[in-house]
């Protein structure tokens, strides 16, 4: 279940945050943001942020209310917080008021927050993306979102995917409407009579009363362009790849209060039927009603409503489009019916520290949630550790995909030969020996060392990998320890041996290369009674054992990535962007040092580190993915 709603949200989200991140860049190229300063130089500013995010944290429940007094905090902070509330109602309001057009069963739904260009203005990584956007348009073309739609639309803009009303296959153009509230009719009109000055290319009928507007292509090929001049951010087209080209047509519709684009006519008519009268409304579906009252912290940009029952067949058809900019794989097990009841959305939120983005999936029945409690094995990894995974239950996690993989018989026979493998070569137990005792938590990590097996010969990585587990059978692990090393002993015939070494006092084995300086390729240590830590040799393992100098928890750039998080989950996902991406880059040849690169290092160095986790409360299972970014830079 939760593969094929992973598989449908990632299709939605693609679908829906393409046209979400072209306006909000698009709009930076076209207004001049103000520049920020990254840290604030007064106190007082100081910690009016600190009470903002301490506000976020509380009101969604990821922190626990501090028990000093709340009315100290500045009047600036108190209209943060209403400012965001009311913000927030308003998009409620709108999501709400679509809701009563838009069919009960329509598969996806977004509501893009079209101030989103100057909200994001204050982060660095989008007045970067902002420019580079600016290098495809064509010298000379202009086009000002404000002052062309922006005047007579409202602020929240309403993109839906329709459901099939027929056998005809589905493809991007078939379902797709967009729905923009009209506050000035007068505007509106002036809009549109742009387009009627060709009367060979418009077209103008009513259906059921309401007014359509076909507007056909240009019948004349378009002029040929002359080169531009190459500008320091235009290299960088080369290596993006092109969009697909833009629909041939568009209808309009115009509704009380509403004006209805599309580049089908009968997905603009099937919302016209709706809107008639004709069946129930999205505002009717409880599952709907749940996304407009979940209630976020900060500010929301955009939000996702997805009805897995009815998007999901789609996607079979969509996958077939030419148009998809990415492949759709894996579509052909969606069971329909077994996702009738369950219901997605999903939020892009600004926090004081960068973007956020949620999904929740929500279950047909509530259950009790599962609350894993505070973990310790992020406490074994370095403070400057790159990236980590982690999460629990390692054995159950395997358990669940054997399950799976056993209901086709062809993985279910390279399975059962596999265990069989094992256990003729080891004499061990795949399930029980070697995964059963995996039962705490567990985490893989990556991390600067300059020991390690890759740090051997005239290669220097300065990189070790970590394992890291935790186990309340102690006793099965060390016996399954004990004969994988009798088998490394047999197998490698006297290449590698089995050494017994101490670090600060610490027993730790490692498995060498044998001679005098071979290297130490694997070592590993139980570093309490329940935790056992593995690393790329023993050079890596002396950063780790008994513990590191500096644990990551406790450093900056991870509590911030973590803080607003969820701290009941199943495990996380973490990357420090800032000095991974020094690691990476020391193995970039110097020939490719030019203007491009440093194009790109300028706005992926702005992203200072990636987080995510997932949580299960009783409703809903949640997954949340933090982008912590930097402000707008001081202009030298």
């Amino acid at each position: 279940m939760k593969s094929l709603v992973k598989g449908g949200v990632t299709a939605a989200l693609s679908l829906l945050l393409t046209s979400f991140v072209a306006e909000a860049t698009f709009a930076l190229t076209v207004e001049k943001q103000p520049v920020l300063s990254p840290i604030p130089s007064n106190k007082t500013q100081y910690s009016e942020l600190n009470d903002t995010v301490e506000i976020l944290e509380t009101q969604v429940g990821f922190a626990t209310p501090k028990t000093e007094n709340t009315q100290k905090r500045s009047p600036a902070t108190k209209l943060v917080k209403e400012k965001i509330q009311s913000v927030n109602r308003e998009n409620a309001a709108a999501l709400q008021a679509v809701a009563h057009i838009l069919p009960d069963n329509t598969p996806l739904v977004g509501l893009v927050n079209m101030k989103a260009g100057e909200t994001l203005g204050r982060f660095q990584l989008f007045q970067t993306i902002g420019k580079a956007m600016s290098t495809f348009l064509p010298a000379g073309q202009k086009f000002d979102y404000t002052k062309e739609i922006g005047s007579w639309s409202g602020d929240r803009v309403a993109i839906a995917f329709l459901p099939k009303v027929d056998s005809t296959p589905a493809t991007l153009d078939s379902g797709y409407i967009m729905l923009a509230p009209v506050k000035d009719e007068v505007g509106l009109q002036s809009f549109l009579s742009k387009f009627k000055a060709d009367p060979q290319r418009f077209i103008e009928r009513q259906y059921k009363g309401i007014n359509i507007l076909e507007i056909k292509p240009p019948s004349t090929p378009p002029t040929k362009q002359l080169p531009q001049p190459q500008t320091k951010l235009s290299s960088i087209s080369k290596v993006i790849p092109k969009l697909p080209q833009r629909p041939q047509s568009w209808v309009v519709a115009t509704l009380p209060g509403y004006v209805v684009t599309g580049t089908n006519t009968k997905a603009v008519e099937q919302l016209i039927d709706t809107y008639s009268g004709d069946g129930t409304t999205l505002a009717e579906n409880p599952r709907f009603q749940q996304t407009v009252q979940h209630q976020q912290a900060g500010q929301v940009l955009f939000t996702l409503y997805e009805n897995p029952a009815t998007f999901l067949p789609l996607l079979p058809d969509l996958a077939k489009d030419p148009r998809m900019p990415f492949p759709l794989l894996g579509l052909s097990a969606i069971n329909a019916g077994a996702l009738k009841e369950f219901g997605i959305d999903g939020f892009v939120t600004l926090q004081p520290e960068g973007l956020r983005f949620q999904v929740n999936a929500y279950h047909q029945k509530p259950k009790p949630p599962t609350v894993d409690p505070e973990g310790t094995i992020l406490s074994h990894m370095p403070g400057a550790t790159y990236t980590a995974f982690t999460g629990r239950h390692l054995n159950q996690k395997w358990q669940n995909i054997a399950q799976v993989l056993s209901f086709q018989p062809k993985y279910k026979n390279n399975l059962a030969k596999f265990r069989q493998e094992v256990r003729s070569k080891t004499g061990l137990d795949l399930d029980r020996d070697i995964l059963g005792w995996m039962d705490g938590e567990y985490g893989f990590f990556m991390f600067p060392t300059q020991g390690g097996v890759f740090n051997t010969g005239k290669a220097k990585y300065n990189v070790g990998l970590g394992l890291a587990l935790q186990t309340s059978d102690r006793p099965t692990a060390d016996n399954t320890t004990l004969k994988l090393e009798a088998y490394i002993k047999s197998v490698s015939k006297g290449f590698l041996t089995v050494n017994t070494r101490t670090i600060k006092g610490h027993p730790v084995t490692s498995w060498d290369i044998t001679g005098t300086t071979a290297p130490s390729v694997v070592a590993y240590s139980w570093v309490d009674n329940n935790t056992l830590i593995l690393t790329s040799g023993l050079g890596a393992i002396a950063d780790l054992v008994p513990q590191p100098q500096v644990s990551l928890p406790f450093t900056y750039n991870f509590t911030t990535a973590t803080n607003s998080l969820p701290h009941a989950n199943h495990g996380y996902f973490y990357m420090n962007m800032g000095s991974f991406l020094s690691w990476v880059y020391g193995f970039i040849p110097p020939k490719y040092n030019n203007q491009s690169l440093d194009t790109f290092k300028q706005a992926i160095g702005s992203i200072y580190s990636i987080s995510s986790t997932s949580s299960s409360i009783a409703d809903r299972d949640q997954f949340d993915f933090l982008v912590v970014l930097a402000p707008v830079r001081k202009q030298k």
